[in-house]
């Protein structure tokens, strides 16, 4: 079992920390957690597009929003200028399968998209929440391509926020699906739309980076990091969020692609060399992530 999962299996809280009972609460459409009646995440069981966007950006599975301990968002999804962008997700760019390109991630391509599938699971026990999702990579030409099974678990923190995300990706056709080189691809995770300035409605400053290292912006973009943070200036306080991609993750420590002026960033394998994932085989991963208010400590 790799480290952040045993790292959070239980035990007492770290110094300084306040503990309240995670709790999750199921509608229709999410999956929403929270922690002494106040949000943290909330995740979309059925496709959301809102009015004016294209159909092929319909997007279920992912994470939207993410809220700060203080109760500011951090995230956004369907962020004007790039509209396939959604919170935390997951989605491959330079593939190709059965002799023809396939990009999961950019669906104004309309090629392929990924989408919830099932509910394997909900839980809340010995100070955490959590559930199980299955979802699918599906080319538009071929069908269901990989099946992904989330397993995010919420802790009991209230500062920072802090919860954990297991992906296992399996390729369920007869063929391989090769990934190429690229600079970015695997886990997606978008910011505030304050910090972009494609929104002239509500963009106000450009969100920082940081890394472990003391990488700034620029100097991270395909670092490869113990932890990347992005946070900014949002309707007058300061508040972020982190990632720590785990060693034990493929070809870790994974690079990041930070983008120079948009506010998202990618945690991926495919920066130096690609690799494919055959019939019947699996990609695994696991991140933690700290939500914050303030900059990162």
């Amino acid at each position: 079992m790799p480290l952040l999962f045993l790292a959070c299996a239980g035990g007492p809280p770290a110094p300084g920390r306040t503990v309240a009972a995670p709790r999750i609460e199921q509608t229709a459409d999410s999956l929403r957690i929270t922690i002494a009646g106040r949000p943290v995440l909330t995740y979309h069981l059925t496709e959301r597009l809102p009015g004016g966007v294209a159909p092929y950006y319909a997007r279920s599975g992912f994470i939207h929003p993410v809220y700060s301990p203080g109760g500011q968002v951090v995230t956004d999804d369907f962020p004007a200028g790039h509209a396939h962008q959604h919170g935390i997700f997951t989605a491959w760019t330079k593939t190709h399968f059965r002799g023809r390109p396939l990009d999961f991630w950019n669906q104004q391509e309309e090629l392929a998209t990924v989408r919830h599938a099932e509910l394997l699971e909900t839980y809340t026990t010995d100070g955490l929440a959590g559930f199980r999702t299955r979802l699918q990579h599906v080319s538009l030409a071929d069908g269901v391509v990989l099946e992904e099974e989330w397993h995010l678990r919420v802790h009991a923190d209230r500062s920072p926020y802090r919860f954990d995300l297991r992906s296992v990706q399996t390729n369920v056709t007869d063929d391989t699906l090769f990934l190429e080189r690229h600079i970015y691809g695997g886990l997606g995770v978008r910011g505030h739309r304050q910090w972009n300035r494609a929104d002239s409605l509500h963009y106000r400053a450009e969100a920082s980076f940081l890394t472990d290292e003391g990488l700034t912006r620029l100097a991270a973009n395909h670092s490869r990091p113990a932890w990347l943070a992005m946070y900014g200036a949002v309707d007058g306080g300061t508040v972020g969020l982190r990632v720590f991609p785990d060693s034990a993750n493929f070809r870790a420590p994974q690079f990041v692609r930070v983008h120079p002026e948009m506010p998202y960033f990618s945690v991926t394998p495919v920066v130096e060399e690609g690799f494919f994932i055959p019939p019947g085989g699996t990609y695994e991963q696991w991140y933690r992530f700290e939500v914050f208010d303030g900059t990162p400590r």
